[in-house]
């Protein structure tokens, strides 16, 4: 049996698991989605798929790091500026083929990690903080909205908040007095914003693979959103109700592998969400945690 790996050759995590799979003697075939389709060819042909020129054979597992089809990808720069109409046509038609792949294989039982729909969720971060609340999770008070009275209602409720993209990208930032005048709140007429209670604490990121943590850590910065400047990473042992509640999390958000992001506060934890397709090369290098080795087991169990 085969395990297919859809990401960048060179990308950290697609790497790391490559090598786990290999030294525990796994077939692996690795299709650079960054290189689709310019010097990439993939062919899907009734319940024939052909990656290159070669037919794919019994897969029973894909691991789906990144589909590179995202129009403000790093790649997509200059088309991006040189004509914006077209690059989003050709990122539309690039998803639809690599998405049909995906769907056609999980259609035939195949194990996907993680599936379509459950990689959405990045792009849907209110849907999934319904997910974790309706599993009885200890999630921070929300609001998904463009409307500025509703806003500032919220505020007054809750008291301290952030404010953050509804489909990711972006980073966190607590709301300000400027923030709730009449020309900031404007530009909701643009687009809407996710807003959540501000909950002090220690970062905790834990990983989950099938329903088993297989490493945690407290990410120390003085920021609030610590992707601006992660000053240092430790691992960390979960308290049995964290431990519950991240692989209850895990479920709820149907991840068979994901990252979960947890507050430790004063007052006990708080869930802030999964994460479809997480990064955890440099992870880590900075723990000394094993994360690929429990993920290309779960990849190559039958």
């Amino acid at each position: 049996m085969t395990v297919l790996i859809l990401g960048g050759q060179q990308d950290p995590q697609a790497v790391r698991v490559r090598e786990e799979l290999c030294a525990a003697g796994g077939s692996v075939m690795h299709y650079d989605t960054t290189a689709f389709p310019e010097s990439e060819l993939l062919s899907l042909e009734g319940d024939e798929l052909r990656l290159g020129r070669k037919i794919v054979p019994v897969t029973q597992s894909v691991y789906v790091r990144g589909l590179a089809c995202h129009p403000l990808s790093p790649r997509f720069h200059e088309d991006l500026h040189d004509r914006p109409r077209g690059l989003i046509a050709q990122c539309d038609e690039n998803r639809a083929l690599l998405e049909s792949v995906l769907l056609a294989f999980e259609g035939r039982g195949v194990r996907v990690v993680n599936p379509v729909g459950v990689n959405e969720q990045h792009s849907r971060k209110p849907y999934q903080l319904g997910l974790l609340q309706s599993a009885g999770l200890p999630v921070p008070r929300w609001l998904a909205t463009n409307d500025p009275q509703a806003v500032r209602t919220f505020v007054r409720r809750v008291g301290r908040t952030v404010y953050k993209p509804l489909s990711g990208g972006a980073s966190v930032h607590e709301i300000t007095a400027e923030d709730l005048s009449d020309e900031r709140l404007e530009a909701l007429s643009l687009a809407p914003v996710l807003f959540q209670k501000l909950v002090r604490g220690v970062s905790v990121r834990a990983y989950v693979v099938g329903r088993r943590v297989v490493g945690a850590a407290e990410i120390c910065s003085p920021e609030l959103d610590y992707r601006r400047n992660e000053e240092s990473v430790v691992p960390t042992t979960l308290r049995a109700e964290e431990r519950d509640a991240v692989v209850a999390a895990a479920r709820a958000c149907s991840m068979p592998f994901t990252g979960v992001d947890l507050i430790r506060g004063r007052s006990g934890f708080s869930v802030l969400e999964c994460n479809p397709s997480p990064m955890f090369a440099v992870f880590e290098q900075k723990t000394g945690l094993n994360i690929a080795k429990p993920l290309a087991d779960f990849l190559l169990r039958r």
